[in-house]
Formats: C-alpha cells, sequence, structure tokens
C-alpha cells in the first residue's frame, strides 16, 4: 500500500513557490503597521502626521498599493495549495485516506494559528482563520469552476450587505445627533463613532497600551493580545475575515485549475491579468484612499469605501499575480527566483518567523520599540527581516528538506516523524 507522504522537491512547482515567496514576504508590508504601534495608526494616520517618517504619506502609498491585496495573494496560494494536496493525496491508493489526511493537516493549522496568536503573541494571525476556511474547501473540489465563481460572489455580498447596514445604523446616529438639541443621550452614538473613527494618541487607554507593549511584563501583554486575539477570532473573524480568506481561496483553485498558477495557460492570460487587474483595482484604491483623507476619517465616508474594498483588493491582488507570473517566464532573474522559492518553501516558517521577529523588535522583552517608528521607517525593518528570511531560507533548504515548522507540521499531519536532513 503506497505510504501519505509530503510532495516531494521534483514534485513542487516552482512558479507557485515563488508567488508563495512573495506572498508570504508581502504580508509583511500591512501587518508591520500593527506589529509596531497602536492599530490607530493605521486606522487614523493624520493622528501621527506631524511625526517623523511621513506617516500619512507612507500610509496613502501603501493603502493603494498594498491594503488588502496582500493577503488575498496569500489567500489565493493557500486555496490552490489546497486543492493541490486534495489532489495528490486521491490518486490511487491513498484515496480512501486523503480525507482523514487533510483533515489532520487542517487542524494542526488551526493549532499553529493559536501558537501564533497566544504564544509568539501576533492577534492578527492568519493561520487559524485559514484553518477554518480549509475545512471548507475540502468539500468543494469536485464542483466546478463556474460553481465556484457563484460561490466567491455570494461570499463577496455578506460583507457588502453588513456593510450597507453598519451605513444605515451610522447615518441614523448622525441624524439623531444634529436634531438632539442637546440631549447628550441621543448625541453618544454619534460622538462614539466619531472618537473611534478619529481616535488620539493623547487617549489615556492608548498611552497605557503603549506602556505596556513597550515596557511591561509578559504578563501583562499576554493578558492584552490574548483579548485582541479572542476578539479577532470570534467576531472579526465570523463577521469579516472568514468570508473574506474562503472568497480569496476558492478563486486560487480557479486560478490553478485553469492553469494559471502553474504557467500551463496561454501567456496571454497573464498579461490581461495585469491589465484587467491594475485597470480596475489602482483608479478604484486611489479613489478609496483619497477620498477618506478627504473626509477627515469621517466614519461615514470611510464605511462608503469599504463597498468597494472587495472589487479593489481582489482587482490588485489579480494584478500582482499577473505580474510575478510573467517573472517567473522571464529568463533573467535566477538569483532572486530562487532565493523566492525557497522563502515560498518554508512560507509557514517564515511567516511564524515574522511575528517572532516583529515582537524581539518592538516589544519590551526585546528591543521595545513599540510605538516608536512610523511611517517609511517602518519598512527598513521590513527590508531587514525580508534580506534575513531571504538569506537563511535557501542556506537552510540545502542542508533539510523543510523548513522547521514545515517539518513539524507535515509530521503531525502524517502521523509519522518525516525525515529532515538531505541525504547525499
Amino acid at each position: 500500500m503506497a505510504r501519505a507522504a509530503p510532495v516531494s522537491g521534483s514534485e513542487r512547482v516552482e512558479s507557485l513557490d515563488i508567488v508563495r515567496g512573495v506572498a508570504v514576504l508581502g504580508i509583511l508590508l500591512m501587518n508591520i503597521w500593527s506589529a509596531a504601534g497602536p492599530r490607530l495608526i493605521w486606522d487614523y494616520p493624520i493622528a501621527i502626521a506631524d511625526q517623523a517618517g511621513a506617516p500619512l504619506q507612507t500610509w496613502f502609498l501603501v493603502q493603494v498599493l498594498f491594503e488588502g491585496s496582500q493577503r488575498t495573494l496569500f489567500s489565493m496560494l493557500f486555496g490552490a495549495g489546497a486543492l493541490m494536496i486534495i489532489e495528490r493525496l486521491s490518486r490511487g491508493d491513498l484515496a480512501h485516506r486523503a480525507k482523514a489526511i487533510y483533515y489532520r493537516r487542517t487542524g494542526w493549522l488551526i493549532a499553529f494559528g493559536l501558537v501564533n496568536a497566544y504564544v509568539f503573541l501576533w492577534p492578527a494571525d492568519i493561520l487559524y482563520v485559514y484553518g477554518l476556511c480549509g475545512l471548507v474547501l475540502y468539500p468543494l473540489r469536485n464542483m466546478g469552476n463556474r460553481s465556484l465563481v457563484i460561490i466567491i460572489m455570494l461570499a463577496m455580498l455578506v460583507p457588502a450587505g453588513i456593510r450597507i447596514a453598519d451605513i444605515a445604523d451610522l447615518r441614523e446616529a448622525q441624524q439623531s445627533y444634529l436634531a438632539a438639541g442637546g440631549d447628550e443621550e441621543a448625541m453618544k452614538p454619534w460622538n462614539e463613532a466619531l472618537a473611534k473613527a478619529r481616535p488620539s494618541m493623547d487617549d489615556e487607554k492608548v498611552r497605557e497600551s503603549i506602556r505596556i507593549m513597550s515596557q511591561g511584563s509578559y504578563p501583562e501583554i499576554f493578558k492584552k493580545q490574548a483579548i485582541a486575539s479572542l476578539i479577532l477570532q470570534t467576531i472579526v473573524t465570523v463577521n469579516w475575515f472568514l468570508l473574506d480568506a474562503l472568497a480569496a481561496m476558492i478563486l486560487g483553485m480557479v486560478f490553478y485549475r485553469a492553469g494559471i498558477l502553474t504557467l500551463k495557460a496561454p501567456r496571454s492570460y497573464l498579461y490581461i491579468m495585469l491589465l484587467a487587474g491594475y485597470g480596475i483595482g489602482l483608479p478604484v484604491s486611489l479613489w478609496e484612499a483619497s477620498t477618506v483623507i478627504a473626509a477627515d476619517f469621517d466614519p461615514i465616508v470611510k464605511k462608503e469605501t469599504m463597498l468597494t474594498y472587495d472589487i479593489s483588493r481582489i482587482a490588485m491582488a489579480i494584478g500582482h499575480l499577473g505580474l510575478i507570473l510573467l517573472f517567473c517566464t522571464v529568463g533573467w532573474g535566477r538569483w532572486i527566483k530562487t532565493r523566492l522559492m525557497a522563502v515560498g518553501r518554508m512560507a509557514l516558517t517564515n511567516y511564524l518567523t515574522q511575528s517572532i521577529l516583529c515582537a524581539f523588535i518592538f516589544l519590551s522583552f526585546g528591543l521595545g520599540l513599540y510605538g516608536r517608528i512610523n511611517g517609511y521607517y517602518l519598512y527598513l525593518v521590513v527590508a531587514a527581516i525580508w534580506l534575513l528570511q531571504m538569506i537563511w531560507s535557501p542556506i537552510w533548504l540545502r542542508h533539510f528538506r523543510f523548513g522547521p515548522f514545515e517539518w513539524l507540521w507535515r509530521s503531525l499531519t502524517y502521523g509519522n516523524k518525516q525525515p529532515m536532513k538531505r541525504t547525499a
């Protein structure tokens, strides 16, 4: 009987590894803001517009080019990878074990996400959500692309409906405020909405948060981050993260089946993705960011621009994907491709390592730089982490078959200790 085992090096798809490498590096472009300081800095960069590092201008550039699209790209790769694994496990004698192995793999991914959130102290962990979505992907494996596209559209309609309802509630609160005539109780909902949309760095809770993260004890930091993780893993996941990730994963399955991610489809498809993705995504993203800034992050205006958020993030992700895959097809750049492939083959390790490194750089038990670096200075940290991961990943893979966390994941998934060291 065939023995279930991870994909061998000879079976790997280079283009998938390169895109996965870019995606895992790219997700740090967004995560660095929450790792380095209070979430309000990203939500309302005007609050620190006078600080060094041009934070508002940096926010605008990152918002337009990368907000949502890096997470979407990472999610697409996960969906494609899940389908590829299901297909490989379902061949021949492994078919009767495919389902059990797949769900065991997914369950351990959820466990890794919990470790990232509560041990490595990264509340915005995505592995937990990916594991939950992975539970849904297996039943979709035999669906046709048309049916999958319908599911994608439905998954995008639900959060759009929630946002429309939120806009109605905000408008009602604003009208009550205008008609309150000094009634503080009637004015309270709109005042709270404004305070949430335009937080201040001088707020006592914000100052205490910065103190805890940069100078507090591990138990203090753990308590703060654990509360944030619980909120994100329950309320935010149900209302947003789950369908956000699922739609992108299913799109990745469609692209994989179409031969786009494996470069089997005509090259013209990649040019269409590049031009259509950026042609739609860039104007919409520019409109969203400039409109929000012009309105001083008015809560109603901000929520209204979120109605096009899924269009802009998915379109930009498709544009990025087309550009990366076109790079995969050219004959030059082998040096960078080799390193991106190595980063992609160790995507889980590199993703978790980003959490560990950011905790060391910004939290009190490390360098304690939380709340002290903003704007484009953040991207000096990003560049340093990228360089480190692009150096160490290929060196590690010269000696070992997997990254350390990949090895642990595979050993737990297949129920036996996987061979780690490379043989001659």
